[in-house]
């Protein structure tokens, strides 16, 4: 039994979409680049023109969503020297080799940056696409079932300039891309209070199940 499609929308390979959006590639709006050699003897500086981010840092506090905090920095000296790519700010980065693939970490570049071998970077055409309505997207696609079946997983460009986005009108893409982000800060506080609650909560239990608190009505000596 065939799908209904209400007017005003289309059949894509992806699903159902309105008739305004396009189906396109990510080849067609942007373009993946891996990130370059990072020798030991470079690393370990704190200070530096460029953040040279590893898959590692995606772990760092503050780099939930995007990469601000680098656990290895290089002067623009060093990055010659390396050969070393420049990548964009709003670049949307994420393991390219390893296990970590499976992990489908996908972080945005909030600077200037530069990253280790085992990184990729999907740098946008901001006049097709919006990083951020094109980040909400990958968060949804599995990167993990695109990894080529060799003895090290592996993500190749070709293969990531297949994935297929629906993409509306730029002004839509931004609006959606707003409307999501209103929402991961709600959610974000709505963890908060949560968190501070089971504080009180645990505080609550620690004084009621040791005496420090009694409940009204109740006074006296406790037995073991």
């Amino acid at each position: 039994m065939s799908m209904e499609i209400k007017p005003g929308y289309k059949m894509t390979e992806v699903g159902v979409i309105p008739d305004e959006w396009d189906l396109v590639t990510a080849g067609q709006i942007g373009r993946f680049r891996g990130g370059n050699g990072f020798p030991l003897k470079f690393q370990g500086e704190v200070t530096g023109t460029y953040p040279f981010f590893k898959v590692s840092d995606m772990n760092n506090e503050g780099n939930e969503t995007r990469m601000f905090v680098a656990n290895n920095y290089i002067s623009d000296i060093t990055r010659k020297t390396l050969g070393a790519t420049i990548f964009a700010e709003n670049s949307i980065v994420f393991a390219k080799v390893g296990a970590a693939i499976f992990l489908e970490r996908k972080r945005i570049l909030a600077q200037p940056s530069c990253l280790d071998n085992n990184m990729t970077a999907f740098e946008l055409d901001d006049k097709k696409a919006d990083y951020r309505y094109v980040h909400h997207r990958l968060i949804h696609t599995r990167l993990s079932d695109l990894v080529s079946t060799t003895a090290l997983p592996s993500l190749s460009g070709n293969v990531l300039s297949q994935i297929k986005f629906p993409l509306p009108m730029l002004e839509e893409q931004r609006a959606i891309a707003s409307a999501l982000s209103d929402v991961d800060v709600l959610l974000t506080e709505i963890d908060r209070l949560i968190a501070k609650k089971r504080d009180i909560q645990q505080a609550a239990m620690q004084q009621l199940l040791t005496g420090q608190r009694r409940l009204p009505g109740f006074s006296g000596g406790w037995g073991v």
